[in-house]
């Protein structure tokens, strides 16, 4: 993906202090945090991943969809730092996560976990948390792109809306029944009235990810995706594992790999309905490999998938 520049925006900022931070010879100190924790390494790089794609999202105009692609960075990361052995990393970042849950808008969460995020770098560059820690910076970026006007609830709204699937239909009818009492957020209450049942998840994914109903084939990579930032990094660690076993001659070795990746993505990563482009591109991969007449031939067919994803490039190897 391409840095996005936007050099007024604290994301733009961030990132700039992730590249120094990991290109500085200071990272190896941070022994509590970084040589302990194995998992560091693979974070920094979704955290980078992450910053770019939530700066393209205020660049568009939306905190909320950059607070929901920042969330799911996150919270990848919280998880996987969890335990003694990454330090202060996973209390940080869960820390920013409920400090951002409680924020009145999708501004000031957005910023609360850009403050988490800054928090880690300097966890993973310096060893220890910032000494000075300045307030957030208020930034010119509007709560919305497209569900914004009338509505000034609507990162409230946007959390009574989130949740499991299978509630959606309920949460939608709460939202309404307030709406309708209080009038306002007039977008906002047409997309939720003109949508059939069973088309409930994806109007409200509309709404979270402040995204037009499209279709699949206008979709880009990060269309309905906040979760892209963890894609790439589960492809970049499949292909870390699978091209050395494929350069070593065991190709069945690596299609199995790249098969196990984008599964997993697929069922497991990627709720319902996300990341069309992603699911499209991994589903192709799946077909070549199985009508592929051999393990090379399907171990290849799935890395061009990857690199679909990762760069609309092909590999150089599989």
């Amino acid at each position: 993906m391409k840095t996005l520049v936007a050099k007024h925006f604290r994301t733009a900022t961030l990132l700039g202090i992730f590249l120094a931070a990991t290109a500085s010879p200071r990272l190896a100190p941070a022994k509590e945090h970084a040589a302990a924790c194995p998992e560091l390494a693979g974070m920094m790089a979704r955290l980078r991943t992450g910053l770019q794609a939530a700066n393209g999202q205020r660049q568009r105009g939306s905190s909320l969809a950059a607070y929901q692609v920042l969330r799911e960075t996150a919270a990848s990361m919280a998880r996987d730092s969890a335990g003694p052995r990454c330090g202060a990393v996973g209390p940080t970042l869960s820390a920013a996560l409920k400090r951002a849950s409680s924020s009145p808008s999708a501004l000031d969460a957005s910023l609360e976990l850009d403050r988490g995020l800054d928090d880690v770098l300097s966890l993973a560059s310096e060893g220890r948390l910032p000494r000075d820690v300045a307030p957030p910076k208020l930034l010119p970026v509007a709560e919305a792109a497209l569900y914004g006007d009338g509505c000034p609830d609507l990162f409230a709204l946007a959390q009574r809306l989130d949740g499991p699937r299978d509630g959606v239909g309920r949460r939608v009818a709460a939202v309404l029944d307030d709406l309708r009492a209080h009038p306002r957020c007039a977008q906002v209450r047409r997309m939720l009235e003109r949508t059939p049942p069973d088309a409930l998840a994806h109007a409200v994914d509309s709404i979270l990810l402040d995204e037009p109903e499209q279709s699949e084939a206008d979709a880009g990579l990060a269309t309905r995706c906040p979760e892209l930032p963890l894609v790439v990094d589960r492809l970049a660690t499949a292909i870390g594992i699978g091209a050395p076993q494929y350069n070593s001659g065991d190709a069945a070795a690596c299609r199995h790999t790249y098969e196990e990746t984008a599964a997993a993505i697929a069922t497991r990563l990627i709720p319902e309905g996300r990341c069309p482009t992603v699911r499209t591109l991994l589903s192709a991969g799946v077909a070549r490999a199985k009508g592929a007449a051999d393990d090379k031939e399907a171990a290849w067919a799935l890395r061009h998938s990857f690199d679909a994803i990762l760069s609309d490039e092909p590999g150089a190897s599989p």
